[in-house]
């Protein structure tokens, strides 16, 4: 005989299981990092000037906070007794029970200060506006001298950077630094004649060989308040070798810059390089110093940084594809239709 429970029993018989089942989940919830660190905070801890983060056994990184950290050089230490300071891990859920769960900050950070703070307001550190303080920009600075130099783009003490203040001084970094091992309070504050207005905390620091470029660009531009200037090694392959970068490959480069064009020579850390970027800095974001280095501006360092890091990748591959030879060109229409959009981003962009 087959036994049938009612609707009822039933009924009651499956709540119970779904009951249980919500126990279990909860019993995994509370068990769960009471601490979870995202690429903000990542970001954050990049701007205080710190390499590395020892993470304790309740604390989780998401996959993107693991990527930004070892983007900008943060070490990521675990603090057990079982491993040795210096060992690389990726830290696990902690097992510690507690009646509650909550997010809260890691004890072994140091508290941000609120100038710090309130510098992600916006979604990004980079992207700025006229509006933000000293300090704001001066954490970014020092995130994209990290991020150019983890990255590749600006090695040894090369290159440099700099932003327009609202009341128009310019921030810049300092000569004969690497710009990835650098503190806010080493850049200096300048005016549109060069004169320092603000000496970094160090006074053996001085502003950048390369000052008189970026005060040309900066009264050339009134709309740029920011300038990365480094020596990109596919970009100054190709122009060194090939003497342009080809806007006849690849889509995506054609629309972007429409052209990058490439100066005449002239003698690193002088006038001469103000001189020769004069004319071509008023109607180009992006252009090559011939023999030299690039110089990418925008409206904050989250566009001067995205163009540097796409001429770089552009100038890769096509120096690749010159490599394998047999490069293919975009049809004749293709290339027409393309010059509309640049025309047309242009005068939207006027």
């Amino acid at each position: 005989m087959i036994f049938s429970p009612g609707k009822g029993v039933k009924y009651h018989y499956l709540l119970s299981i779904y009951e249980l089942l919500d126990l279990f989940l909860y019993e995994q919830v509370v068990n769960m990092a009471k601490i979870v660190l995202t690429e903000e905070d990542i970001e954050k801890i990049a701007a205080q000037g710190r390499t590395s983060l020892v993470t304790e056994e309740n604390m989780l990184l998401t996959d993107l906070a693991y990527e930004k950290a070892k983007r900008l050089g943060i070490e990521i230490l675990q603090s057990n007794l079982h491993l040795p300071p210096s060992s690389l891990v990726r830290p696990s859920l902690g097992q510690t029970e507690t009646s509650q769960t909550s997010f809260s900050k890691p004890n072994n950070l140091p508290s941000i200060p609120k100038s710090i703070e309130s510098a992600y307001t916006s979604r990004d550190i980079l992207q700025f506006n006229e509006f933000s303080t000293e300090q704001q920009l001066r954490n970014a600075i020092i995130l994209t001298g990290r991020i150019l130099y983890h990255s590749g783009l600006m090695v040894s003490n090369d290159g440099n950077i700099s932003v327009r203040l609202t009341n128009g001084n310019i921030l810049i970094t300092p000569s004969g630094v690497t710009k990835g091992r650098i503190s806010a309070e080493d850049l200096l504050v300048i005016d549109l004649d060069g004169q320092i207005i603000k000496a970094a905390e160090n006074p053996n620091l001085k502003s950048t060989s390369e000052q008189p470029m970026h005060l040309e660009i900066y009264r050339q531009r009134p709309d740029v308040r920011a300038v990365i200037h480094t020596h990109l090694i596919f970009a100054n392959a190709l122009a060194i070798s090939m003497g342009k970068i080809r806007m006849d490959v690849i889509p995506e480069a054609a629309i972007a810059f429409g052209e990058i064009p490439i100066t005449e020579f002239s003698l690193p850390s002088s006038p001469q390089n103000a001189a020769v970027i004069r004319e071509l800095i008023k109607d180009h974001d992006v252009l090559l110093i011939r023999n030299h280095g690039s110089l990418a501006v925008g409206k904050n360092l989250d566009e001067a940084l995205i163009k540097t890091e796409r001429l770089e990748h552009i100038s890769k591959t096509l120096t690749f594809a010159e490599l394998l030879g047999d490069v293919n060109t975009l049809p004749p229409d293709m290339l027409d239709a393309i010059q509309g959009i640049v025309q047309k981003n242009n005068k939207l962009h006027k």
